[in-house]
């Protein structure tokens, strides 16, 4: 029996505080014409971590940023390939999200990859984001903001 490939990438939950409410960043892929978090392959050379801000400077233009500690969530789900030797195959993804914030509204999106931004209050995140996988990284990361980790 075959095993299964395996593709891994990497991105981020972003939040910025507006008084006392937490809004998350939603970007529109283009390409891919869905809802989610900034998020790309991992490069040779790179870790989880090193992908993932590249992703956010890459999707967003965001440079004040900052990694909340102790975030992590790997989300797993068949896909079909769009990359390399497995294109067309069906893949086991491995997507794995940090949380960071921000104190930065403006977001420059590059209308070839992404095509639009939001910020949006819990809620309105979850009856926007594509995927129920995407939502459950969303709220992983917000239950864990709301467990009183002062950053």
């Amino acid at each position: 029996m075959n095993k299964i490939a395996q593709e891994f990438s990497a991105g981020a939950i972003i939040f910025r505080r507006v008084n006392s409410v937490v809004l998350y960043l939603a970007i529109y892929s283009a390409r891919n014409k869905i809802w989610g978090f900034p998020k790309g392959h991992i490069e040779p050379g790179e870790n989880e971590k090193k992908t993932a801000l590249r992703e956010i400077k890459e999707e967003t233009g965001l440079k004040d940023f900052r990694i909340v500690d102790g975030y992590r969530y790997e989300d797993v789900y068949k896909a079909t390939s769009n990359r390399g030797e497995f294109k067309g195959q069906e893949i086991e993804k491995h997507s794995i999200y940090f949380l960071f914030e921000t104190q930065t509204e403006n977001v420059l999106v590059d209308n070839h990859e992404i095509g639009d931004f939001k910020w949006l209050k819990l809620n309105d995140a979850l009856a926007l984001l594509s995927f129920d996988s995407t939502k459950e990284v969303l709220k992983t990361a917000d239950k864990y903001l709301a467990a009183g980790k002062k950053i």
